[in-house]
């Protein structure tokens, strides 16, 4: 009984041993694991705090105070006037208003910051920012033509709230345009390539856009125009192909909305070659779309102005005069900008020659000569017997004296060259009265 006993005992004072071993090691791996959690819950707010601390929330609202909801803005880093994004991961952020025109952005990763909103990201309507509000300190954008973007600075994990963004919203102009086959029937559900061009009256803007555009069940396809606050009317050209079939609208001056209806001239047919490329299709495009010869009226005097293609410019003087005017006289600086940015830089014939009396510059119109922009070493250096006449080199490059256009071998009558040019027209159509006049 006593040796059962001992063995006994000794059993159990072994397993109360490794029973109190076991305990040590289970709490040492529950400190462990303990201390572990901790570290690592410390360190994910530390790098929440790093990373997503900085917080930039506030109102988008138009000049009234109204909210302008559902817009895109965008937060991005910035790294100076230099900056080439296109070398770098795009890491910018973007949020779309609410209803109240709200907008919320966290995870801000970068102290100098850029703020875009671009100027059509609703469709149908074009928005210009106008100030950016950070409780009494106020920022002005740069504008572009698309975007409008801001620059600062926010300390890291700063919360920046209550910002304030003031924009002019109004709606677009658009261009409604229904194309048809030759036949009357509708360009449905397809694309189409489309080119525009845009002519200022005044300033430089003047631009062309090449789009693909897509036709619904009735032919119809929709251009928003982008426009500058205060920018006066414009003047548009605009030609669409498919498939080798071309159709262009008679230029036009828009202030608002426009309906049109281009008739492509011809109807579907099998593709029998292979069509162009895009970049060919868009050339093809622009060189068919050669402004019809219709006169556009100079608002300043009145005068209206037609450009025309003619062989030789004496076609151009004849053709003038049939219609009851004259080659243009450009009779100010002012008169030759309007000139270029209603038909474009190119060279064109002018009325002013010397091929009466060879040195002495008159006007086809019989004007006086108070304006000339002759280029470089023109008159005395390109002027002859042959060289009588004068054309823009390219509008602001000034003028240069040529020849009638045309050179003919009298051995060989049909060995000819011909430059051809282009001419503007010019006529009054309705002179201006004074109060004198009329008594």
């Amino acid at each position: 009984m006593n040796l059962l006993r001992l063995k006994n005992t000794r059993h159990s004072n072994f397993f109360a041993g490794i029973n109190l071993l076991s305990r040590k090691i289970f709490w040492m791996i529950a400190f462990l694991f303990f201390s572990a959690i901790v570290s690592l819950l410390l360190w994910m707010s530390a790098s929440s705090i790093a990373q997503g601390g900085t917080t930039f929330s506030g109102r988008l609202i138009d000049t009234e105070g109204n909210p302008i909801p559902h817009i895109t803005i965008y937060i991005r880093r910035y790294e100076g006037p230099n900056q080439d994004r296109s070398k770098e991961p795009d890491d910018s952020l973007q949020t779309r208003t609410d209803a109240k025109g709200r907008f919320d952005f966290s995870g801000i990763v970068y102290d100098s910051l850029q703020l875009d909103i671009s100027g059509t990201s609703k469709i149908g309507y074009q928005i210009n920012v106008l100030s950016v509000e950070f409780g009494e300190i106020t920022l002005y954008p740069d504008r572009g033509w698309h975007w409008s973007s801001v620059k600062f600075a926010l300390e890291p994990a700063v919360r920046m709230e209550n910002v304030i963004i003031t924009a002019d919203i109004r709606i677009r102009p658009k261009i409604r345009t229904r194309v048809v086959y030759a036949d009357g029937t509708p360009l449905a559900n397809t694309e189409i390539y489309v080119y525009r061009e845009t002519n200022p009256f005044w300033g430089n803007n003047r631009g062309s856009g090449q789009l693909i555009e897509r036709t619904d069940a009735e032919g119809y396809f929709v251009e928003y125009l982008y426009t500058v606050t205060d920018q006066p009317e414009r003047y548009i050209t605009l030609a669409v192909e498919h498939q080798g079939l071309f159709a262009k609208a008679i230029p036009f001056v828009y202030e608002g909305s426009v309906d049109l209806v281009l008739t492509l001239n011809g109807n579907p047919k099998p593709l029998t070659e292979p069509l162009l490329e895009r970049s060919e299709r868009f050339s093809a495009l622009a060189a068919y779309l050669e402004p019809l010869p219709v006169w556009v009226v100079n608002p300043v005097n009145g005068h209206v102005y037609k450009k025309t293609r003619s062989q030789t410019i004496k076609e151009a003087m004849a053709q003038a005069t049939a219609e009851g005017g004259y080659l243009v006289a450009i009779n100010d600086e002012s008169e030759e900008t309007w000139l270029q940015h209603v038909f474009g830089n190119g060279k064109f014939w002018i009325g002013l020659s010397d091929a009466k009396k060879e040195g002495q510059w008159q006007w086809h119109s019989g004007e006086p000569v108070n304006y000339t922009n002759w280029g470089t070493y023109e008159p005395e250096g390109g002027n002859s017997e042959d060289r009588d006449y004068v054309r823009t080199k390219h509008f602001g490059w000034g003028w240069e004296t040529t020849t009638a256009g045309i050179f003919e071998t009298p051995e060989n009558p049909q060995n000819r060259s011909t430059h051809l040019e282009r001419a503007i027209l010019e006529k009054v159509v309705m002179p201006l009265r004074t109060p004198s006049d009329q008594n």
